[in-house]
């Protein structure tokens, strides 16, 4: 498939689900709080993306693995996907971490590499997810600890939501300028 074509079609879909976890925050309440906090420490979710994480990053290890170990690349994802399963907690945090670092290191190569409009101001939004994402895969309690927060300070609700709200509208604009060819050089 056309890196391109990928790329065009990543960033809508990347927009939208931006656009819908904004909403999603913006509807944490002191009394939803207790269910909505569980999300760090869901093992399906979690582990499912943790998979497509470990996935991910393959090709990115094949430059720096020797030729003939790189057959094991494949069998080190499922056995990788075991050992997290088995031995860590907060598998949400730590899976949507990692594909938050691998999410910005994707749409900032990317958004230089085709001239995307806007690339410093977009770049700026990446630089922020990947930074948080470094955070949850490190520190996966934090993202407990925020939901809560933004359940007690109804002000850092609104700011939080604005902001992933404008990085959604911010890269479903770009997505959809790419579709369709507008102000692309």
């Amino acid at each position: 498939m056309d890196d391109l074509l990928i790329y065009k079609i990543s960033l809508p879909v990347f927009g939208i689900a931006a656009v819908l976890l904004a909403l999603w925050i913006y509807k944490i309440t002191p009394d939803n709080v207790a269910i909505r906090e569980k999300i760090a420490r869901n093992v399906r979710i979690g582990m499912v993306i943790a998979v497509i994480d470990l996935i991910w990053c393959i090709p990115h290890s094949r430059p720096l693995l020797p030729a003939g170990l790189q057959p094991y690349l494949w069998p080190a994802v499922a056995v990788c996907a075991i050992i997290a399963y088995n031995y860590l907690d907060n598998h949400f945090s730590r899976a949507i971490g990692g594909f938050a670092i691998l999410l910005a290191y994707y749409f900032l190569h990317e958004s230089f590499t085709f001239h995307t409009p806007a690339a410093p101001l977009f770049a700026i939004f990446c630089f922020a997810m990947g930074t948080i994402g470094i955070f949850y895969s490190g520190k996966p309690h934090l993202l407990r600890d925020h939901i809560r927060k933004i359940a007690r300070h109804l002000w850092l609700k609104h700011i939080v939501a604005l902001l992933v709200m404008l990085y959604g509208l911010l890269s479903l604009t770009l997505g959809i300028m790419h579709l369709t060819g507008t102000g692309i050089k």
